[in-house]
Formats: structure tokens, sequence, C-alpha cells
């Protein structure tokens, strides 16, 4: 006789029995909660002593089932100062605004205009980098100017639900990444993963378990909350939005440095490709190439 063995420290264990928890507190049985999630009895009772690990996917299932937050079904994490590795002048904006309403909304609005930032920066690498490939410059040249992985500036992507689950974690994962200035090979190595995983991942090609996430929030330096879609804290930022338009018309949110970063898009992508220019020059790439390729002229690419 086979009997199932749980490791009582595991993740899997610690979820099962917070949504024991959760389900007994709000006096529902397991049979029942099968039945509302529509999976079978020895499911839930195997999902809520940690015999089988339990899907994001489904744990969001069982989240609404329950009237509560995904977040509150997850093991308390080991706790992380969330903006600890911040860039200095971030922090240093956020605290020149003295105005009190203003002074809730501008830390915000500021994280929104920094990750705008680093994608607008990946956006001209990726740009650069296709037209790299066009022009037949060798994989190596292109991922060390470039600092990509051919996984993400190869043009055979695969179809994606952009409402799915795994796609949305994965671009807070991405995103993550780049306020970090983590390349793909940064966080492959950290959470020992290969290239094509993170770009999988990222992308929402690959159902991502909770273990993997765990370690993806441990090596980003954050609370694992932040990369799970539709928390409360997701709630609050949604609310933003409508915090900007009331003081749209104030003079000072108006002339933000925020505002400027924002407007200044397309600086920040030639800058960037000015940067991948240079370090094209440096590995011995033609001029005319890299012109072609970045888009810059002759002059942008010398200076």
């Amino acid at each position: 006789m086979f009997v199932s063995v749980r490791d009582i420290s595991s993740i899997s264990y610690k979820i099962g029995q917070k949504i024991e928890d959760c389900r007994l507190m709000q006096r529902c049985t397991q049979a029942e909660l099968a039945s509302k999630i529509g999976l079978a009895y020895k499911e839930v009772t195997n999902y809520e002593n940690g015999y089988i690990p339990i899907t994001i996917e489904v744990l969001y299932v069982i989240a609404r089932v329950l009237s509560v937050n995904v977040v509150d079904l997850l093991p308390k994490p080991i706790t992380v100062r969330e903006y600890e590795d911040e860039d200095e002048e971030i922090l240093y904006l956020t605290k020149i605004y003295e105005n009190q309403k203003l002074g809730k909304i501008v830390p915000s609005l500021i994280r929104f205009v920094h990750i705008s930032e680093k994608i607008n920066q990946e956006e001209a690498r990726l740009e650069v980098a296709k037209n790299l490939v066009k022009e037949g410059v060798s994989v190596d040249i292109i991922s060390q100017a470039t600092g990509l992985s051919i996984y993400e500036y190869d043009n055979t992507e695969k179809e994606v639900c952009t409402d799915s689950i795994y796609y949305r974690i994965g671009q807070r994962i991405r995103e993550w990444r780049l306020i970090r200035r983590y390349t793909q090979k940064d966080l492959a190595d950290k959470v020992g993963l290969t290239l094509k995983e993170i770009h999988e991942y990222e992308r929402g090609y690959t159902a991502i378990t909770f273990d993997k996430l765990y370690e993806m929030a441990g090596a980003l330096s954050v609370n694992i909350k932040v990369l799970l879609p539709e928390t409360r804290e997701s709630k609050e930022e949604n609310r933003l939005l409508s915090l900007i338009d009331e003081y749209r018309e104030q003079e000072s949110l108006v002339k933000s440095p925020s505002e400027d970063m924002k407007s200044g898009k397309e600086k920040v992508k030639k800058a960037e490709k000015i940067k991948i220019a240079k370090d094209l020059v440096k590995a011995g790439v033609a001029s005319d190439i890299i012109v072609r390729a970045s888009g810059l002229t002759a002059d942008e690419c010398k200076n």
C-alpha cells in the first residue's frame, strides 16, 4: 500500500493550508468548493494537504470562489523592501513634493514613468537588433551590443493570449527585470534557468509554477505579490489614474519631472540607439550598417 507523503515546509503545503483556513472561515466544505471550481473532491483534498502543487491559474479560481484576494492564499514571504534597489534619483524626485495630496500619487507616478523609460530603452534595443539580423551581423555581436538574447529579437514569436494570467505575470517579471537592469541572462543565472525558459515565462508561453515564481521574486528583490495581477496593490495603481485626472490641471503636476520624462520617449530611444551604435563601432561593424540598423545619422553614430 502506498501512502502519499507531504513536505510541510513546501510552498504547496503552505498554500494548501491557507486554502483550508479560508474555506473553513467561509463555512464551505471540500465537496462544496470542489463543485464550485469544477474539480473533483479528491483534487481539493490533495491541494489542501500539499500532496500535489496547485497551479497559479487554479489558485485564482479558488480565490474568486472564496471571495478573497489571491495573495491572501499565499504563505507570508520573506520581508523585502520593494523599492530598496530603486535609482537614487527616483527616490529624490519623490521627496521633492511637499503637497500632501500629490505626495500620495507622485511615487507611483514616477515609478510608472521609470518603468516606461526602461521599456522604451528595450524597444530601441529590439529595433536595432532586428535590423542587425537583416544586415547579416552575427548573433554574438548583436547580443554583445544590445544585451539581448536571440530569443528576444527572433521574429518567430508564437501567438499568445494577452489576457491570460501567465502572460500578465510574465510582463511583470519583465518590467521588474528591466527596473533591476538585469538582462534575461542575468535573471536566468540567478534562478538556474536557461535563456529560453526565461523568455518563455516572460512571454507567457509557459505556465510558471509558484516555486519558480517565488525564486523569481527573490532574485528580483520584490514581494511575490507585485508579480501577480489583480492584487489589492494593482487596484490602488488603477485608482492612480483617476487621481491624476483630478490633479491634471494643477501646475505643479503638469510641470513635474515625470511629465517631462514621459514626453521624452523618443529622446530615450535615441540615446539608447547611440549607446548601441558606439558598442557596434567598437565591435568593428561597418558604419553604413550601423546607420541603417539604428536609423541614426553618421554624425550621431560618431558622437
